[in-house]
């Protein structure tokens, strides 16, 4: 009988931590590919990063920040809103050194989706 009891909660302990780790907000969350895997700035400094993103839930915003930096560079939260397909072009200016561009995605769930983008002078 022990022996039983012992196989049922083990099944109900393992089934619970199985179903947890796909939570719903996980597997939800927008996904991002770029172009190409670094940037390289012109002579101006200036490079513009292109990419993909896709979102099971409609997106609401994308922040991009320079890694250091207390405001955001650019807000994009019009061209991307409603969509769960969004093909971006952004041009980003005033790459002087190595930056790392902090690209925050935001769905109408707000779940958010984090990455980072080397940009070289």
């Amino acid at each position: 009988m022990r022996t039983k009891f012992f196989l049922i909660t083990m099944v109900l302990v393992l089934t619970g931590g199985f179903l947890n780790s796909c939570s719903k907000s996980d597997a939800t969350l927008p996904t991002i590919s770029f172009t190409q895997a670094e940037g390289v700035a012109d002579s101006q400094g200036e490079y513009t990063m292109r990419g993909h993103i896709h979102s099971d839930i409609r997106l609401r915003k994308v922040i991009i920040t320079k890694q250091g930096a207390a405001t955001p560079f650019l807000t994009d939260d019009s061209t991307a809103n409603n969509k769960t397909e969004y093909d971006f072009t952004y041009l980003i200016t005033g790459i002087t050194t190595d930056t790392y561009m902090i690209v925050d995605i935001y769905n109408q769930d707000n779940g958010k989706k984090t990455v980072q983008f080397l940009i070289h002078p």
